[in-house]
């Protein structure tokens, strides 16, 4: 399989586009499953830290520490 080069248009696309987005067309698009799971594990770091927003601080603290 043949590795493709990143353009800058491609990275200018990518610019100011939410993280979330991003990594959801990584798991859509990707065909490297190290890559697909990486993005998945960040997906859930997110919505930890979005979940810490709203609720108490030790209940963030607790549900990062058990993940």
């Amino acid at each position: 399989m043949k590795q493709q080069a990143v353009t800058s248009e491609q990275l200018c696309f990518s610019v100011g586009r939410p993280l979330p987005v991003l990594l959801e067309e990584i798991q859509k698009s990707s065909r490297n499953p190290q890559l697909i799971q990486a993005a998945e594990q960040m997906l859930e770091g997110l919505h930890t830290l979005e979940i810490a927003t709203e609720i108490d601080v030790y209940t963030a603290i607790y549900e990062i520490l058990t993940k």
